[in-house]
């Protein structure tokens, strides 16, 4: 149900992996960068992971937080820099698990009354357990994440969750409906619990410190390769490493001055082409970019991977929430503050079962995406969004915008940057016309100047 799935640019990459014929007949190949390319994007993952539990957890060189759960306590706004695209709606319980010397138990609450998920995240950032309102009907409980190479046996009554790997991001979101809510929200995140036990060796640091976007082809490979052995013996998509040795990925030897120069130059390309591609231009209908099938469990798509881990590291999968994303308008006109848009929900607003959301973003050069600094601290705007004006038929009208509007419609206003947008469209349990791709986001209509 999506216009021009295949894109012009999903066509000309597959033109490029066909061979070309040389002198003599001999075959040619179009992209003799193609298996350093799928190598970047196996590996980018991994260093994304690394970069953000360095960053969380202060662990260079040191534990530092690593096995401690960190609880975020208020709703991000514009000095949110950990993550990006972080979201607004939710407050978060976070912990990075070192699983090398044994599971790390995690203990949630039932809960009952709201949206509730706790996502686990391995190293290759596939989500491979979710604890919460859809995958446990609410239902919580003590839970024991053990890496590939525990061989032991769980108490009574503890749910056993096996990563592929020994480094796992625990991800928890609490609903919040706004400001008045926060308490019982944050005595919900009060009783989820990390608890390593006694006796245990200190949690492992890492040695080579990740830079934010990857620049030195010697970190790049030293960071990956770190991941790599901190979950020796390849399980799952981990196992596919083997096919890289050659380029340097899990490799023993260390890289050699010729591949060392082939990864620094095709570096920012790499970076180039998952920032191009976390556009979606491929798969957009009315302006708005429908995700590809996989975000957050992606099996071997390592592109969609490698993207979203610029991008969205994170994401959950489709079954607990879908993302829309609006970079430009329905003609293809890059969305800005220096215009006005309004965006229409039809009555009955976003088909989920939890709640939806649309998110102002900022974009960095880096390919990140910050929450817009702005005077009435709005950074989404969505169905539970207080004093929002409807119309007769009860469509909302929401106005995009840098400056606030005048009228009884400001209360709809969701400001934005006096530049270049992104606009995030978050469906949390998404019902079948979603996953299905039956149900369209509304277009943007660009509003006359006054």
């Amino acid at each position: 149900m999506i216009d021009n799935p295949i894109g012009r640019r999903t066509m000309l990459r597959a033109a490029a992996t066909l061979p070309l014929v040389g002198v003599g007949g001999r075959l040619l190949a179009a992209d003799g960068d193609a298996d350093l390319r799928a190598a970047f994007y196996f590996a980018y993952p991994l260093y994304e992971f690394a970069r953000s539990e360095q960053t969380i957890t202060q662990s260079v060189g040191a534990p530092g937080l690593i096995n401690v759960l960190k609880q975020r306590a208020q709703l991000a706004d514009a000095s949110s820099r950990n993550v990006t695209a972080p979201n607004n709606d939710t407050i978060y319980s976070s912990a990075f698990l070192d699983l090398s010397s044994g599971p790390v138990e995690v203990q949630v609450p039932d809960v009952r009354d709201r949206y509730f998920s706790c996502a686990f995240m391995d190293l290759l950032t596939d989500n491979f357990a979710y604890v919460g309102t859809r995958a446990t009907d609410g239902r919580g409980g003590r839970f024991w994440i053990a890496g590939p190479q525990w061989a032991g046996r769980t108490p009574s009554g503890v749910t056993l969750f096996r990563s592929i790997g020994n480094d796992v991001w625990m991800l928890a979101r609490v609903l919040v409906d706004g400001p008045a809510d926060l308490a019982a929200a944050m005595a919900i995140q009060a009783q989820i619990k990390v608890i390593v036990p006694p006796g245990r060796p200190p949690a492992r640091g890492f040695v080579t410190a990740a830079t934010t976007v990857p620049q030195d082809p010697a970190v790049f490979l030293a960071v990956v390769n770190e991941m790599l052995r901190r979950s020796p013996g390849g399980k799952g998509q981990l196992a596919r490493a083997a096919r890289f040795h050659p380029l340097g990925i899990g490799a023993d030897a260390p890289p050699s001055p010729p591949l060392l120069k082939r990864w620094g130059d095709y570096l920012p390309t790499g970076i180039a082409d998952l920032r191009e591609g976390f556009l979606f231009r491929d798969l957009v209908s009315d302006g708005w970019s429908y995700q590809p099938r996989g975000v957050g469990e992606f099996g071997t798509n390592d592109h969609l991977r490698a993207m979203i881990a610029l991008g969205g590291i994170a994401a959950l999968g489709e079954k607990e929430a879908m993302y829309f994303h609006a970079n430009f308008e329905k003609g293809g006109a890059r969305l800005t503050g220096e215009h006005s848009y309004r965006w229409r929900v039809p009555p009955g607003g976003v088909p989920v079962h939890g709640f939806w959301s649309l998110t102002m973003y900022d974009p960095q050069p880096d390919g990140r995406y910050f929450l817009v600094e702005n005077p009435i601290d709005r950074y989404s705007i969505g169905d539970r969004t207080p004093g929002l004006v409807r119309n007769p038929d009860g469509s909302i009208d929401i106005l995009i915008q840098h400056d606030k509007p005048q009228g009884p419609l400001a209360a709809n206003w969701l400001p934005a940057p006096k530049g270049p947008m992104r606009l995030a469209l978050r469906a949390y349990l998404p019902d079948a016309a979603l996953i299905e791709r039956r149900w369209r986001v509304p277009p943007l209509e660009r509003m006359p100047t006054s």
